[in-house]
């Protein structure tokens, strides 16, 4: 009789025991999933938008008999840039590259060519943006050729003034304000007329593609980087170049 009653409590805690076990998994299954990170779903704020054109000129010339792997190239945007309606990176903001390869003409080789990587933008508020940043088109400065009196780029002397800046007209006072520090959509150049000036070339616009008006060089750009190549000259960018950028 006592190992009857014994051999049933034995039973009914082994019973117990896995209807206990069996509940955990299902306890455990109707836990709600964690939430994704909002980090995750918003891009950095000091990233620039793929897809953002940047209308630039190089501050300082590039030679490719001077030119090495890492050295910096610098260049400065030559137009507002726009965000629903909103300045956010204004004209004259420096954008900082660096060199990716360089090949000097020679007597032995020469095919010249100069690879060119622009990775962010310094902003005058002492922000820095990333981004990743190819060549679209290149030409030659709006002021490479020879300026005469009277003409739309020469002041009465006859000596050269400031180019007008493709993004005036229309502007009024927005210029004067803060750069935004985020971007509801990619930003886009204010609208530039490409009409030539007299005696010199026209200025690149948002849809410009490849060299223009620069006889001998070629353009290819990837990702990672730009090249500028020649098959019998030695490649050297004059400063004032006219840039067409666009961000990956």
């Amino acid at each position: 009789m006592l190992r009857t009653i014994f051999a049933s409590l034995l039973i009914a805690a082994l019973a117990a025991f896995a209807a206990g076990q069996d509940s955990q998994p299902a306890h455990a299954a109707s836990q709600p999933a964690a939430a994704p990170s909002a980090a995750n779903q918003t891009p950095p704020a000091n990233q620039m938008p793929s897809g953002t054109v940047i209308v630039a000129e190089l501050s300082k010339s590039v030679n490719a008999k001077k030119v090495k792997p890492g050295d910096k190239i610098e260049a400065r945007t030559s137009m507002d840039l726009l965000s629903q309606g909103k300045i956010v990176i204004p004209r004259n903001t420096k954008i900082i590259g660096h060199v990716t390869e360089a090949k000097a003409h020679s007597k032995e080789s020469h095919g010249s060519m100069i690879g060119i990587a622009f990775d962010r933008i310094a902003m005058k508020d002492g922000r820095e943006l990333q981004m990743q940043a190819s060549i679209q088109a290149i030409a030659r400065p709006l002021q490479s050729a020879a300026l005469i009196e009277g003409s739309p780029m020469s002041d009465n002397s006859g000596m050269p003034s400031s180019a007008p800046s493709p993004s005036s007209g229309g502007m009024g006072g927005v210029g004067s304000r803060s750069p935004s520090s985020s971007y509801p959509g990619p930003p886009s150049p204010a609208s530039t007329d490409d009409t030539a000036p007299a005696g010199g070339p026209a200025p690149l616009g948002p849809t410009s593609k490849g060299v223009v008006g620069m006889k001998g060089l070629e353009l290819q750009s990837t990702e990672l980087a730009s090249v500028i190549s020649s098959e019998k000259n030695n490649v050297q960018l004059d400063s004032g170049t006219q840039l067409i950028l666009r961000t990956q």
